[in-house]
């Protein structure tokens, strides 16, 4: 952590006899907040010209020296102002600064509590103190100290950013990005707290607002391998590959030893077949004490694609033991294990290795918070209130959107649309969440979504449905249809109905076990599904996904159709001719040899539609069936539990 975590002194209250020179006071408090120091000094200068005895300014001049680590001249001014009135709590505070600047813990602990004995309500010194008893470990006392200075300054700048640090040290991601975007409000040249933010967006999925934070760090000089890598990391996550390979290079030129860029770099040349090249980049960094586990879980997928399963789990069984600073950098090491394991038939031992890796996940799930989300879309985007809503009246049928529940088959199904030459898979778009979010910018109310589209107007929502457009378009020249395969659209089909009534949705649903276990199983890589990560949260997750699905099959006019798994892979031909139809398209063969595409598959389903339809997935959580109580109980209360698994 940087020594300079503390709060520059508030403004003096009291009324100045010079009004030139309060102007310039303000002027420099203005200065001070944005950490231009150069002109604090300028204009401070300038005021005790004119006023030498002018408290603040002196102040203000040793906030300045305090940041230029003048340390000798900074204690002889704090000195002579405390000499001048020991009463102020305003010099008790500065006092802790230096003292705190220079390590000394104690005597700045004793500083910031007198300082607050003469001031109760004194943000600043309770957002310093606040930062002595954290650099002591003394975690609940230094939190309280935070909240303590918000109850008093609700936007204060650093407090917020201290405590969303905090909390994003301890897993709680959500109330961690709300103070941090609500302190560096207020601290915008805050770096440790904008990287915290981006990690944190990272963390929880929010791929395109990470990468955007990666980038204003490297803009600000920034420019580090862990940067860098981080930013490679979100780029993959987010279907951006070739970026994703360029920020890990940079991390590479920064840090040639970077184990995780090494990793990343590794693992994209592995998903795009280039296995020979991945091992040779590995292979220098295996025997390096201290590796980060990612370069052995790189180089035993390697392995395993190249039918040398037996030595990647030798490889891993030890590095499964040791103990990190970071156990969730373990994770995908308990997943590969497993997945090794579940390869040899050994399914018991497999699926522990995989409920320790979901156990070092920081899961981020509320079912009661999902239940109400639910609600309120069905609430508002009821068949009465469709009447009055805004509309494009746009007749484009290009749009196909493939939504469904992880790994319930939308990737096979972009896949097989994607080979017919009039068709283009666009992958997982994030642009109709982008545009909800924008909605609610765009009526200047501040209302969120989605009550925000009640006064959007018409206008307004063909903009953004050409901004879609625009961005589909700019894929393709030549298709008529885009698949557009983000499993979350499911959530916004009727502001997508609002936007492209004719557009063509199709649903894919796969038996609720098999699609809950394939989630449990599967190593999402950087930030999965929040819900993934437990088996009741899943079945959780899966009940409110179909009950609104069952409100949209009740309530839009938008055509919708359900799409079963199991039919694709058990009867593909007549299924796939039926899909076709329904998107308008003809019939095309290349549909059925869709595995032989080249195109780049970006999501967790790269190799399995690599290979020809296969049926082995039909059923295949029984071999876990033991162990499936959490899931199939949750299933259960929603009404969605199989009748083959019904007690």
């Amino acid at each position: 952590m940087a020594e300079e975590e503390l709060a520059p002194e508030g403004e003096k209250k009291e009324k100045r006899s010079s009004r030139s020179i309060l102007t310039d006071v303000q002027h420099a408090e203005r200065s001070l907040a944005e950490s231009r120091f150069g002109e604090v000094e300028v204009i401070c200068t300038r005021i005790l010209e004119d006023d030498p005895e002018n408290r603040r300014a002196r102040q203000m001049m040793v906030e300045v020296r305090l940041a230029r680590k003048d340390m000798d001249e900074a204690l002889r001014q704090i000195r002579e102002l405390m000499a001048e009135d020991p009463r102020d709590a305003r010099h008790h505070n500065l006092l802790g600064r230096y003292h705190n600047n220079l390590g000394f813990l104690d005597p700045a602990e004793e500083c910031f509590r007198d300082a607050i004995d003469l001031k109760l309500e004194y943000p600043d010194a309770w957002n310093n103190l606040g930062h002595v008893l954290r650099r002591r470990e003394l975690r609940t006392e230094a939190q309280a100290c935070f909240r303590k200075a918000l109850s008093s300054e609700r936007r204060h700048g650093l407090a917020n950013i201290n405590l969303g640090s905090m909390m994003f040290e301890e897993g709680h991601l959500l109330p961690a990005i709300k103070h941090l975007q609500l302190g560096l409000q207020r601290e915008m040249t805050h770096l440790p707290g904008q990287y915290n933010l981006a990690l944190a967006l990272h963390e929880l999925g929010r791929f395109d607002e990470a990468i955007a934070g990666y980038r204003r760090l490297l803009a600000a000089g920034q420019q580090d391998a862990d940067v860098y890598s981080n930013l490679g990391s979100a780029l993959q996550a987010a279907g951006d590959t070739e970026s994703a390979l360029t920020a890990f290079r940079c991390a590479l030129q920064k840090n040639p030893g970077h184990g995780p860029a090494v990793a990343g770099v590794a693992g994209i040349l592995e998903v795009n077949g280039h296995l020979a090249e991945a091992e040779q980049l590995l292979s220098p960094f295996l025997g390096q004490p201290g590796r980060p586990p990612a370069i052995d879980v790189a180089y035993a997928n390697v392995l395993k694609r190249t039918g040398r399963s037996a030595e990647a789990l030798l490889r891993l069984a030890p590095i499964a033991k040791q103990k990190v600073e970071e156990p969730a950098t373990m994770a995908p090491v308990h997943y590969v294990i497993g997945d090794l394991l579940d390869e040899r038939g050994d399914h018991d031992r497999a699926f522990a290795h995989y409920v320790r890796a979901n156990r070092l996940r920081r899961a981020q799930f509320s079912a009661e918070v999902r239940h109400e989300q639910i609600n309120r879309l069905m609430t508002f985007f009821a068949r009465d209130r469709f009447n009055i809503l805004p509309r494009t009246h746009r007749d484009t049928e290009s749009p196909v959107f493939i939504i469904g529940m992880p790994r319930s088959g939308t990737s096979l199904l972009e896949e097989i649309i994607a080979a017919h030459p009039e068709a283009y898979g666009c992958g997982e778009l994030r642009e109709v969440t982008t545009l909800a979010i924008r909605a609610s910018y765009e009526t200047r109310t501040h209302v969120p979504y989605p009550d925000c589209l009640e006064v959007i107007g018409d206008r307004k929502l063909y903009e953004l449905s050409g901004f879609y457009l625009t961005r589909l378009y700019g894929m393709n020249t030549s298709a008529i249809r885009f698949t557009d395969k983000m499993w979350q659209n499911y959530e916004h089909l009727g502001f997508i109905q609002m936007m492209f009534p004719k557009a063509h949705i199709i649903h894919c649903r796969r038996d609720p076990v098999d699609t809950g276990v394939s989630c449990f199983v599967q190593s999402f890589g950087t930030a999965g599904p929040p819900f993934s990560y437990d088996l009741a949260h899943i079945g959780e997750y899966y009940n409110e996904y179909m009950r609104l699905m069952d409100h949209w099959h009740r309530d839009l006019d938008v055509q919708i159709l359900d799409l079963n798994y199991e039919d694709v892979v058990q009867k593909p031909e007549e299924t796939i001719r039926g899909v076709l139809d329904f998107i308008g398209l003809d019939w095309h063969p290349a549909c059925l040899t869709f595995y032989e595409n080249k195109r780049q598959v970006r999501t967790a389903s790269h190799l399995q539609v690599r290979q020809p339809i296969y049926t082995k997935s039909v059923g295949n959580a029984r071999r876990f069936l033991p162990h499936l109580g959490p899931l199939l109980e949750a299933l259960d209360k929603g009404g969605n539990l199989p009748e083959q698994y019904a007690r």
